[in-house]
């Protein structure tokens, strides 16, 4: 499969815009990371992404 790098871009921004709301909001840096690394871990594990984050999928 071949992989957009315009899509991979705009994904980028839109994490790294989203990262910015939420410290601006609020939420401390440390909340966020954790929250990056369980993910990457869930994803990591699962070897996909899911396409629905159920509570028992977590």
């Amino acid at each position: 499969m071949a992989v957009d790098l315009g899509r991979v871009e705009q994904a980028e921004d839109e994490l790294e815009q989203w990262l910015v709301d939420q410290a601006e909001a609020g939420v401390p840096e440390i909340v966020l990371v954790g929250l990056l690394h369980d993910y990457a871990d869930d994803i990591e594990q699962l070897g996909y992404v899911p396409r629905m984050w159920g509570r028992n999928d977590r």
